[in-house]
């Protein structure tokens, strides 16, 4: 089966699809026939999840919207949360099975979480939970500001703890100009070897993927292909 990683935020609103999209158009690049997917979104029309939307868009993807992004909640709440108040349930094993049909069509799958690594996917199930049953490595996203130390730290301490691969972090610069936080962020997060700082994703409409990320991540795929 083809590899497939998992783009995960220490928060809701970090910039996980704008990390998500700038990797889809890096691979893309390459030659990789990339493969999305969202597996629920919150907040948005059942016709138009915009997050979903812009990982096709940036990817070249070709698949049903249904297997990108398999549920989809009016809400904006945690998937399991919002399913709840819907009367609906996320049906993991509908996840699995999505998510294996896009990697056998596809050199690499990029999958973008909701919120952090603990938000309620199905019922008491979250997304951690998913990731150690599938086995997919992630690549953390931060977003630059107060707080993120924390944020990041915690993030990448909990994955370590859970055996969950941890590929790399980008931090996400969410506005601009920068403040003092953010411009600090980078090298103090650098001084803990387990937050596996990679790079800064600029601010803007289609910014370059930071190469030291991409650089992880290709060799990370060099491997699954041995």
């Amino acid at each position: 089966m083809n590899p497939a990683l998992f783009v995960a935020g220490t928060d809701t609103g970090v910039g996980k699809t704008h990390v998500a999209m700038a990797l889809c158009r890096a691979l893309r690049s390459r030659g990789l026939r990339v493969g999305v997917m969202k597996p629920a979104e919150t907040g948005c029309h059942s016709d138009a999840p915009p997050d979903a939307l812009a990982l096709i868009e940036a990817s070249g993807c070709r698949a049903p919207l249904d297997l990108v992004c398999p549920y989809r909640f009016a809400d904006p709440l945690a998937p399991g949360v919002a399913a709840e108040c819907e009367g609906r349930t996320v049906d993991i094993l509908r996840l699995d099975a999505a998510l294996a049909e896009l990697r056998s069509s596809h050199d690499v799958v990029v999958c973008e979480g909701a919120g952090g690594l603990l938000v309620p996917l199905a019922g008491t199930i979250v997304y951690a939970d998913w990731l150690e049953s599938t086995g997919l490595p992630v690549l953390l996203v931060g977003r630059l500001g107060l707080g993120t130390l924390n944020h990041v730290l915690l993030s990448a301490r909990y994955l370590a703890a859970r055996g969950i691969p941890h590929l790399a972090t980008v931090l996400s610069a969410t506005q601009t100009p920068a403040d003092l936080a953010e411009t600090t962020n980078p090298g103090v997060l650098a001084r803990y070897p387990e937050s596996r700082i990679a790079g800064v994703l600029a601010h803007g409409l289609s910014p370059e993927f930071p190469q030291p990320a991409l650089d992880v991540i290709i060799e990370w795929l060099k491997g699954q292909c041995r």
